[in-house]
């Protein structure tokens, strides 16, 4: 298996630096209009036909068409995705591992023929932990106006699970098929929190362009949720590798724009939902395992909700407002998160390996198949009513 990390440096910007991320951005800017213009479709397509002309009209040296077109259809796939005009507005350049060189913590960058630039990276303990690491392979650099990520990866054998555990993902928690809840209403308020400050201040301020450009970016507020649903996902894969258990993630789709306006919603209910970032938490929970050797499968989540659990009875009646619900067909009592959560996990395919419980020699296959099952249900149930393990709040 192989594990993939991306580690954020600091920098102090320069001219040299502002100018590199300008003209990159341009060059993006321009290989999307030659796109749409001409009907190109396809990174290398698009870089076969700027590859040329990029060169001798920024004087930039060959390996920036390359990216440059990687950048630029990524752009372009998104935007007609959401079926919104492609624009590069941000400062951003990416490079790959072949063509920069990283001496320790100074960081050279080719840019226009006999020009490189020399950036000194800023770095505390956890980024100088992957520097010192001679085994790590070094992929790809992206430059921001302040930051620089660079990708490591490396080979790791992936663990042979003994177990499976699914996760059923909503706006205030994750919940796994074993009973644990990791709360997510944090996010949700941090959202709210500095929603409410945007507005106040574009009230006070509704003609200030400086100041509302500087709110847009969000910085701020970005980052505390990406800190916090980074101990969420930790939490997870450590608990999956301590126990040896393959980790079962649905793949939602559709959900935006289900959620947009015209369905009849309210405003509040939409903006909620723009904002959940649940797919951050699936990539987090994705790379982590990866790096730890743990395996993933994501599964498609389709009346997992709606479905018994024990029964396999698909309930096509069951509202979004309620949260336990009643078998028709066997009488269960079920929670809905903790339901959907068991049926995720059983749509796993990650073969692992069989579990021997003691005193189950000379029974019979379907009577301790039965009886583990029975056992299975009990011991989630009573962890999910008796003590639900709650994510550290800020």
């Amino acid at each position: 298996m192989k594990g993939v990390k991306s580690v954020q440096f600091t920098y102090r910007p320069t001219e040299q630096t502002q100018e590199l991320l300008e003209t990159f951005r341009m060059m993006v800017n321009h290989a999307i209009h030659i796109s749409l213009e001409e009907g190109i479709k396809g990174r290398l397509n698009l870089r076969n036909r700027i590859y040329k002309e990029f060169q001798e009209k920024y004087g930039v040296i060959s390996c920036y068409p390359y990216s440059v077109a990687e950048v630029a259809w990524s752009i372009v796939k998104k935007h007609k995705r959401w079926q919104r005009r492609p624009f590069a507005s941000r400062l951003m350049m990416k490079m790959d591992a072949s063509n920069y060189s990283l001496n320790y913590a100074i960081l050279s960058i080719p840019f226009k023929k006999g020009q490189r630039i020399c950036i000194p990276l800023e770095y505390g303990d956890y980024q100088r932990s992957f520097l010192m690491d001679m085994t790590l392979k070094r992929g790809s650099v992206t430059l921001t106006a302040r930051t620089i990520s660079i990708s490591f990866s490396r080979r790791i054998a992936e663990t042979e699970p003994m177990s499976k555990v699914g996760y059923d993902l909503n706006e205030k928690s994750i919940v796994g098929s074993d009973g644990t809840k990791y709360g997510l209403s944090e996010v949700a308020r941090l959202h709210t929190e500095y929603g409410v400050r945007r507005r106040d201040f574009y009230e006070k301020h509704p003609r200030d362009e400086r100041p509302r450009r500087k709110f847009s970016e969000g910085s701020r507020e970005r980052n505390r949720v990406k800190q916090f649903l980074n101990r969420v996902s930790k939490a997870v894969v450590e608990k999956a590798r301590a126990n040896k258990q393959a980790i079962i993630l649905e793949r939602p789709k559709g959900i935006r724009r289900v959620h947009q306006k015209g369905n009849g919603e309210g405003r509040e209910r939409r903006r909620r939902i723009s904002q959940w970032p649940f797919r951050m938490l699936q990539q987090q929970i994705a790379y982590k395992a990866a790096w730890a050797g743990v395996p993933v499968e994501f599964v498609d989540p389709r009346n997992t909700s709606k479905t018994c659990s024990d029964c396999g009875f698909i309930n096509r009646k069951l509202k979004l407002t309620e949260r336990e619900w009643r078998c028709p067909s066997c009488g269960v009592n079920l929670d809905r998160d903790l339901n959907a959560a068991v049926n995720i996990e059983r749509l796993g395919k990650i073969p692992c390996l069989p579990l021997v419980r003691a005193g189950a020699e000379g029974r019979g296959s379907d009577e301790g198949e039965r009886e583990q099952r029975e056992a299975t249900l009990i011991l989630r149930a009573d962890a999910f009513k008796e003590g639900l393990q709650a994510c550290p709040e800020d």
